[in-house]
């Protein structure tokens, strides 16, 4: 597969246009039949491969748009011994030709970067094969290029600077001056850097404010080609990776700026977990043989077997009940947890949803009607707000549904377990284990700290099934997985 097709998938992936390994390999076939060359004619023979839906066609244009139309221009003003020559014979040949890129042609460009020999990476002369095409010799040096102003060479030496630098993993607009060094020193800065101080000191200061003036443009289009490829990629990636640190994040301290990409982040989770759960599981000729059900099935073929009964195990669908502290800290644990089986109501149907901090109150119907944005603040101001009493919603719990609790529940309980000095009642949480099929204790504390000051988990943890921190959104998708992996 070509370069620029391997960054053009990466591209659309980052921005939400999933390409998979085969439709990435047919638009290389796709590729292979009409080139590069009618851009109109590739974008839509691609679209048709690579986009499945509206929005991940609109998504495709914009980025084949942005993808193709940025050309990067390098013109250094031809041979910089001949321009020497003519300026020396008063040739009306002394002027360069204007160059496409900003501030070249009246020699205003920003300042090179710093002509000292500190950093790593320096030397691009004998590192790389031979960048102006001269074969079987040394490759050319960077200053040989800007002298010669082969645009073609300096090119080829960007991309491969690029590569070797790891251009492709640029993520933050903060890493563009860091790039652009790293791609300049990779193609040899300070040994040019050198030359002209060397010419300096020679009091050659015309060919060395030549040379000076070149690498300038250099550093121009190489700073362009880095706000290119962070156009390209960085928007899909920095959501990626602010993607990735939130779901590490205790979900105590998740700002409320970033609270809409939270909900967008657990139900994409949510999502998934339903599409792996509610996929029909058939198993065909193998297993265990049915005996009895294969002879029923056979009698008219006078007992010859040819047609084939196996056992086949189905799985039950979990009563869940939810109870949510919803007191301090931990409403923004149970805010998740409620919309994350809100989310799953597919594969969880029977989820029951409670809510307390003293008095413990049902909030399932709450939550029908209005959904988990509306519904989860507003069960928060009902039952939140008091001093914990877990003791008393344990009470309220067993007599509200006691006794529809059976071997295919399982309750699922979020709290920190700090009672304020009042009785757990982890009697009562011993008769709902001995019925329940599972019980599910999460904490957002770690485990270090249980038992200390009020915290009454040393006692309670005996009484449940599973008593876990769970404090990330990582840790809730888990607790969610392993319940319907068990189901």
């Amino acid at each position: 597969m070509s370069r620029p097709l391997t960054d053009f998938v990466d591209m659309l992936r980052h921005a939400d246009v999933p390409v998979s390994i085969g439709e990435a390999v047919d638009a290389a076939r796709t590729i292979e039949l009409l080139g590069y060359e009618d851009r109109g004619l590739l974008k839509n023979a691609l679209s048709q491969v690579m986009a499945k839906t509206t929005e991940e066609m609109e998504s495709f244009d914009q980025c084949f748009d942005d993808f193709f139309k940025i050309d990067t221009k390098l013109d250094m003003g031809g041979n910089l011994a001949e321009q020497l020559e003519d300026e020396e014979n008063g040739s009306s040949g002394n002027q360069v030709e204007p160059s496409l890129l900003d501030n070249l042609d009246d020699g205003t460009s920003s300042s090179p970067p710093p002509t000292g020999s500190e950093g790593g990476g320096g030397g691009g002369s004998g590192q790389s094969e031979d960048a102006d095409g001269q074969g079987g010799g040394e490759p050319a040096s960077l200053t040989e290029l800007l002298e010669a102003g082969d645009r073609t060479s300096l090119q080829l030496r960007m991309g491969e600077a690029a590569d070797e630098v790891g251009l492709s993993n640029i993520v933050l607009s903060t890493q563009r001056g860091l790039f652009t060094r790293r791609i300049m020193e990779a193609m040899g800065l300070n040994d040019v850097n050198q030359d002209i101080r060397d010419r300096r000191a020679n009091e050659d200061d015309e060919s060395a404010e030549e040379l000076e003036r070149r690498l300038n443009v250099l550093f121009e289009a190489t700073r362009d080609m880095v706000d290119r490829q962070l156009a390209l990629t960085a928007q899909g990636k920095s959501t990626e990776f602010r993607q990735n640190v939130l779901k590490k994040v205790r979900l105590s301290n998740i700002e409320q700026r970033d609270f809409r990409l939270m909900r967008d982040m657990t139900r994409k989770m949510a999502k998934r977990l339903t599409d792996m759960n509610s996929r029909v599981k058939k198993v065909k000729n193998r297993g265990h043989l049915d005996i009895r059900k294969t002879m029923r099935r056979n009698v008219a073929y006078d007992g010859i077997l040819f047609e084939t009964h196996w056992k086949q195990k189905e799985k039950d669908r979990p009563k869940v009940m939810a109870v949510c502290d919803v007191s301090g800290s931990v409403a923004s644990v149970a805010r998740f947890l409620l919309l994350f089986l809100y989310s799953m109501n597919e594969v969880l149907p029977n989820v029951r949803s409670f809510a307390f901090s003293g008095d413990l109150g049902e909030i399932t119907d709450l939550l029908k009607e209005n959904g988990p944005e509306e519904a989860v603040p507003a069960a928060i101001d009902k039952f939140g707000g008091r001093s914990t009493d877990y003791g008393r919603a344990m009470q309220d719990f067993k007599d509200q549904v006691f006794n529809e609790i059976d071997n295919r529940t399982t309750i699922i309980i979020l709290g920190d377990g700090r009672s304020n000095g009042s009785d757990p009642r982890v009697d009562i949480l011993k008769d709902i284990k001995a019925r329940a099929k599972r019980v599910i204790w999460l904490n957002p504390e770690r485990k270090s700290i249980w038992g200390s000051g009020d915290s009454e988990m040393l006692r309670i943890a005996p009484y449940c099934t599973v008593a876990e921190t769970c404090n990330s959104l990582n840790k809730l998708e888990l607790v969610i997985r392993d319940l319907l992996k068990s189901s």
